[in-house]
C-alpha cells in the first residue's frame, strides 16, 4: 500500500510519472538500515529525478537541495525519488536490482508501463495494488484539474487554494509555471510530489 497510489490525470500525464521508494520492514530488516538507505539515495540521485526525499524529514524543494535529503536520512526511514520516463525507471530499477539491498521497493506509476519496465529489467511485482477512486461526497471536491495536482502529494499537504492562487499568478504572468511547480512541492514533505507534471497541470490553467 502507498499513498503515492491516488494519482490523477489523463495516460499521458500519467505516462510522465513514476515515483519509486525503499524502505525496510520495521523490526525485521530495520536494524543497520541507514547505509543501506543512503545507497537507495545515492541510486535515485544518480538518475535525475524531479523530486527526491524521505518521508520524515522533507524533499529537496521543502529542505533547499537533495544534498540536504541526504543529511536527514536515519535508521529506518523511507527514502523516495519521482522520475519522468519509463527508460530512468527501467536504469533505477536495474541498479536497485545489482545493489540487492534487502529493502522493499515500490513503484507508483501506470501498471502496464511499470509491469513492463520491471520485466526489462527481469523483475517480478509480487504485489500489485490498485485505487479504486474517490467515494463519498465527491460533489464537493474541487475542479478536476486541481485534483489532479493536489493528488501528486500522498498526505494531501498541497492546499487547493494554493494551486489556484498559484495557478492565478500563472496566467497573469506574474509567475513562470515552472516556478508554480517548485512553491507547490514544498508542502509535499517527504518528497513524491512530481513540480514538472504541475508546471505542465497549472500550464493548463493558463492556457
Amino acid at each position: 500500500m502507498t499513498h503515492t497510489l491516488h494519482r490523477q490525470g489523463s495516460l499521458e500525464s500519467l505516462g510522465q510519472d513514476f515515483v519509486v521508494f525503499a524502505m525496510p520492514s520495521s523490526g525485521l530488516t530495520s536494524a543497520g538500515s541507514k547505509p543501506k538507505l543512503d545507497k537507495v539515495f545515492e541510486i535515485l540521485a544518480r538518475h535525475n529525478p524531479v523530486n527526491i526525499g524521505d518521508s520524515k524529514g522533507g524533499s529537496r524543494f521543502s529542505l533547499g537541495g537533495a544534498d540536504k535529503v541526504k543529511e536527514i536520512i536515519v535508521e529506518n526511514e523511507l527514502v523516495h525519488g519521482v522520475f519522468r520516463s519509463r527508460e530512468q525507471l527501467i536504469a533505477v530499477l536495474k541498479d536497485l536490482k545489482e545493489a540487492d539491498l534487502g529493502l522493499c521497493v515500490t513503484v507508483s506509476g501506470l501498471m502496464h508501463n511499470v509491469e513492463e519496465c520491471c520485466d526489462q529489467v527481469g523483475l517480478t511485482p509480487h504485489t500489485i495494488v490498485n485505487s479504486l477512486g474517490i467515494w463519498g461526497k465527491t460533489e464537493l471536491l474541487p475542479d478536476k484539474k486541481v485534483q489532479e495536482v493536489a493528488t501528486m502529494c500522498g498526505h494531501g499537504l498541497v492546499s487547493f487554494n494554493l494551486i489556484l492562487a498559484l495557478a492565478g499568478q500563472v496566467k497573469r504572468k506574474e509567475l513562470s509555471p515552472e516556478k508554480a511547480g517548485e512553491l507547490l512541492a514544498k508542502p509535499c514533505i517527504c518528497g513524491v510530489f512530481n513540480p514538472v507534471r504541475a508546471a505542465e497541470l497549472i500550464q493548463e490553467f493558463a492556457d
